[in-house]
């Protein structure tokens, strides 16, 4: 797949923080030369940036001052019935952006506006009657007990939810999730291709908390019976430190040294700082041991060598979800449903070298 131009990420960044507020209308955004210095491009291109925010009539420039965000006329996004939240675990966050790109490329010709708020925002506003603020929610789930608390309010509300990334038994909230349980199967599948006799399966989170692991481990479970191997689930537990639970990986796998483990790890983050241990306790990763993440973030390919990993498509994620809660706050007697978007394997040398 071919990479976006330059100039449109730019476009696109610029054209979040303005719809989201971080640029509030009046306010200046940064010049071309501050975009060129910021992204490492021409001034020709940070221009075209501008040029194209200038084109959908969102911002202004003015000679020899800057380019400042265009007021809204009256009567687009100002009633508080055009507003919509976004929930998300971070403030900022790569795959979260892609989120909120394909949210708000579905709501460019509407007359809503999003708000995206981290999940601190909700213990900070409290008293907020969230029905008075927004038709609708987006929400990204952290942990079971915090998501119930949260979604029982805004069913006391009557606030129409989509759920992204995970659901939550017993809410009537339909949601957008990856197809988690075949990415389990093709990193197991994967895995058992390039000759690992022994896999894994580790997780910083117990089954019953998150409903992403919950289904890449059955994923992961499919492709053990079929090529023959014992499943063997290893948790963090809440008390146990790091190190220690990753000396117990590293344990698992020299204690069956005489053949190639493979480690279908529950995510990302989790992937390189285990890959990271093992490295520096002598492992070689690809060869002594293969290991496999999910979401593909970007730090993946950086890394010595490259991790092997779960894509998500977080964007087309972001793109479901907006238009299901468009229905939801337009049709409300909507029957919940899950929607289950396509992953893919992305190969590297961390399972192949």
């Amino acid at each position: 797949m071919a990479s976006k131009p330059l100039y449109k990420k730019i476009y696109q960044d610029l054209k979040k923080d303005i719809l989201t507020g971080v640029y509030e209308e009046e306010g200046q955004i940064p010049t071309e030369l501050e975009l060129a210095e910021s992204y490492g491009v021409s001034r020709i291109t940070s221009k075209r940036a501008l040029v194209e925010l200038e084109t959908e009539d969102l911002i202004y420039r003015v000679r020899g001052k800057g380019s400042f965000v265009k007021k809204r006329e009256k009567g687009i996004c100002v009633s508080t019935s055009d507003n919509l939240l976004f929930v998300m675990p971070f403030a900022q966050n790569e795959g979260f952006g892609n989120y909120a790109e394909g949210i708000l490329e579905t709501l460019k010709d509407t007359d809503y506006r999003l708000h995206m708020q981290p999940h601190e925002w909700l213990s900070s506003e409290k008293s907020i009657n969230l029905k008075e603020d927004y038709a609708g929610i987006i929400y990204y789930p952290i942990n079971t007990q915090e998501s119930l608390d949260f979604l029982y309010q805004c069913q006391l509300q009557d606030i129409p939810v989509i759920l992204l990334d995970k659901t939550i038994e017993k809410m009537n909230y339909s949601s957008v999730v990856a197809d988690n349980e075949s990415g389990g199967l093709l990193s197991t599948e994967h895995l058992a291709s390039t000759g690992c006799e022994q896999i894994l399966f580790v997780s910083g989170n117990r089954l019953t908390d998150v409903s992403s692991v919950r289904d890449r481990y059955l994923g992961y479970l499919s492709g053990m019976y079929q090529v023959n191997l014992l499943p063997k689930y290893l948790l963090k537990e809440p008390e146990e430190e790091t190190d220690d639970f990753f000396n117990r990986v590293y344990e698992e796998i020299i204690y069956q040294a005489d053949i190639k483990t493979g480690l279908v790890v529950e995510n990302d983050v989790l992937a390189i700082r285990l890959m990271t241990y093992l490295k520096q306790r002598g492992l070689d990763i690809g060869a002594d041991v293969a290991i496999v993440g999910f979401d593909n973030i970007q730090a993946t390919q950086l890394m010595d060598p490259p991790l092997t990993t779960i894509a998500q498509d977080f964007y087309k994620m972001g793109e479901v979800a907006a238009k299901l809660l468009i229905n939801n706050v337009t049709i409300r007697s909507q029957v919940a449903s899950e929607h289950v978007i396509p992953v893919k394997l992305i190969v590297r040398e961390s399972t192949t070298n």
